[in-house]
């Protein structure tokens, strides 16, 4: 996502260290990697909750498609059946 090297990481912990001190620094450190891993759930959320609610729609117009193809071709077949009568054959009489 972020191209940062380990230059960058180095400055910006350098700078921190000077700006926040070496006592405060861990608990700092760690409340950072409580919001980015809070940060990474809710993404990981969302992303899950998108692609739940995609397949339900993909699902919903797979649905009305195989419905609408299931009425055509139940009403081919029963267009194209024979008639059937209650009557027997004259040969059964």
């Amino acid at each position: 996502m972020f191209d940062i090297g380990f230059w960058e990481i180095s400055i910006i912990a350098i700078v921190a260290l000077l700006v926040v001190g070496p006592e405060k620094l861990p608990s700092m450190v760690k409340v950072a990697g409580q919001y980015v891993g809070r940060g990474q759930r809710l993404a990981r959320e969302l992303r899950a909750e998108l692609e739940r609610e995609a397949m339900s729609f993909e699902n919903r117009s797979m649905n009305k498609e195989f419905r609408a193809e299931d009425r055509r071709l139940k009403g081919l077949a029963d267009d194209s059946a024979p008639a059937v009568s209650d009557e027997k054959p004259d040969d059964e009489a």
